[in-house]
């Protein structure tokens, strides 16, 4: 899984989620995945303008969709595989 955010153009924050097949398997599993926000490191009090949800087949597919939605206001979180804390 793949986490991201960039503020917009107002102020708001957009939230970029990519879901690998890993991902889906474990959906599919009937494991939820709990995604905490504060992993992002949003400011309190900001206001979310958008969630944006991608799928890649892998982690490269993923980082190759990200690479395509990245500006210059997108901060890239990274956790380390297999971390189980909520993300």
């Amino acid at each position: 899984m793949v986490k991201a955010m960039a503020t917009m153009p107002d102020g708001r924050v957009l939230i970029l989620v990519g879901i690998s097949e890993g991902n889906v398997e474990q959906l599919k599993a009937g494991r939820p995945i709990y995604f905490d926000p504060q992993a992002l490191r949003i400011a309190p009090g900001t206001t979310i303008g958008a969630i944006t949800v991608f799928y890649g087949a892998d982690d490269g597919a993923l980082a190759k969709t990200l690479h395509d939605l990245i500006g210059p206001t997108t901060e890239v979180i990274v956790v380390p595989r297999g971390d189980k804390r909520p993300q």
